[in-house]
Formats: structure tokens, sequence, C-alpha cells
């Protein structure tokens, strides 16, 4: 199972050439702004860049920046799964938050339209439907929210294990589109109301580096059924004249890239199936007995 988690919370030992200037660094915050002077302003009132925290190497820069005082901010949180995922995506499941006002806007980077949330929240997740929490459909679930930054027990390691810094923000540049990440970690997220839901097509289930099962169809007959549960309703019939349009894809191996989910019964795979590979919005979850399906290569 492969995943890409950029959490930096213990980073490796580094000489004096790696310590980089704060300047640039914070300039690149400051032109998240957008010209603005009074996000500007609201960055300098809030938070403080640790000097000596600011970090280079030929992958990638960050800086951690300390919370100096409790911060309370609106916004949406949105909930994202995407199987698509790749090295340079903040992973296969992601929580992102972006403000409502524009004078926080430094919390949006490039890479993601918000700042990567980098703590769970059970009373928000508990909110979560059951096709994105426990089937794990690709898709995205988005709540309107108040988050509290609070720099009390908000530890991030930097440099080794004896260095710590109380902080509520960091900001990263990677290397794989040189794009500009923020990560933060709230005290606390309440939320306000429901925003959106979506799930997504065929384009969230096709790989780039996540472990990803596809399928055809290997039968005598003209057609293989998909069915609710093993040997239960009939739900459609995938016809095999349809063959070239069709898209049916392992959600037992893509569900891996997130949490293990064993199948219920061996000789029957839950699957997630396109009638129209073009088509992002029509699908159906259901099980097909292993015997009428193929692998692809």
């Amino acid at each position: 199972m492969k995943k890409f988690i950029f959490i930096f919370t213990a980073l490796p030992l580094l000489s004096f050439a790696d310590i980089y200037s704060c300047d640039e660094l914070l300039n690149d915050m400051h032109n998240s702004c957008g010209g603005s002077n009074s996000c500007i302003d609201t960055l300098n009132e809030y938070f403080e860049i640790i000097s000596d925290t600011c970090i280079y190497s030929e992958s990638e820069r960050f800086a951690y920046y300390k919370l100096s005082k409790p911060i309370t901010i609106t916004g949406t949180l949105k909930y994202v799964i995407d199987y698509s995922a790749s090295a340079c995506s903040a992973d296969v499941k992601y929580t992102m938050f972006t403000p409502d006002d524009e004078d926080f806007s430094f919390l949006i980077g490039q890479e993601y339209n918000g700042a990567l949330v980098r703590k769970k929240f059970e009373n928000v997740e508990n909110m979560l439907p059951k096709w994105f929490k426990e089937t794990m459909l690709a898709g995205s679930v988005s709540f309107n929210v108040e988050i509290t930054l609070d720099s009390i027990n908000q530890k991030m390691t930097a440099f080794n294990k004896n260095l710590t810094y109380n902080t509520g923000l960091l900001q990263n540049i990677s290397a794989c589109k040189f794009g500009d990440e923020r990560e933060i970690y709230p005290k606390s997220i309440k939320v306000l109301g429901k925003h959106s839901e979506m799930k997504s097509g065929p384009s969230s289930y096709t790989a780039v580096e996540t472990s990803m099962t596809y399928y055809t169809l290997k039968t005598e007959d003209d057609y293989v059924n998909i069915r609710q549960m093993p040997n239960g309703t009939v739900l459609s019939k995938i016809y095999k004249s349809d063959i070239d349009k069709i898209f049916i894809v392992d959600l037992e191996q893509a569900r891996s890239n997130i949490a293990e989910k064993k199948s219920i019964n061996d000789k029957w795979v839950q699957v997630i199936y396109f009638p129209d590979k073009e088509d992002e919005a029509n699908f159906i979850v259901g099980y097909i007995h292993k015997g009428q399906l193929q692998q692809l290569p």
C-alpha cells in the first residue's frame, strides 16, 4: 500500500548551509495577499515567522510560523478523496480550509485553494455521509465552519527531537510544481452548516502512483450482472458489447490506499462501475462475481 503524506513532524539534521533566509519565504506569503495591505497586516498581527526554521533543500523549502495570539476564522472545510493522487499530491485523502475573509488569503497557497488541515476532528467527521466515510468513494464534502487557532499544545518538532516550536502554521514550497502550500493545526472546529457534497467520476480513479485494479469482463454470456450484495438483487447488466466504453474499478483495492477494508466474500468483489467512462456523473456501486472479471494489465 502506497500513501503520500506530507507532514513535517520529524525533520532530519541539517547543516548550517541548509538554513535559508526567511525573507523570500515571507515575500511568498505576502504575495498570497494579492497586494492587499490589510491582508499583510493581518498576517503580521497574528503570525511571527520563526527565524531558525526557514529550511532550504533542493526538493523543498519551508518555514514554521508561531501564532502570537489566538484567532477565530470562518470559512469552508473541505474533505477530499482522490485516488488519482501522485507523490506531489497532499494525499489520497485530505482536508482543506479556505477562509471567507480576504484578509486571511495568505492561508491560500498555490498548490491548493486553501490550507491543509493537519488534525482530525471527530465532531466533523461524524457528520460525513456514508458514501464518503465508509464506502470511501472519490469525491468531496464541504462544511461552513468556524476554526480556532491557538498556539497552546500545538508543537512541531524541527531539526531533531530535542527542539520543538509552538506554531499554528507551516509554509511549504515543494519541488513538484514549485507551488506554495499552507498547513494549519486548529485547536477546534465548529460546524456552522453543510456546504456541499459531490461524488467524483472516472478521472478521480485513474491512478498515477497509487495501487489500483481495473477490470474487463470474462464471460461466455452476453452480459454480467452487478448486484447490490453478493448473490443479491441485480442492479444492472453490463453488456460485453459495451466493453470499449465501460470502466470498472476494484473499490476494495482503491480503499486500501486509505485504510484496510476486507471483502465480506472472497468470491465477490465490490466495484464502482461507470457505464460510460466519459460520463463523470453516472455510476453504480455493487458486487460482481470474481469469476466474471479479468484484471487489466
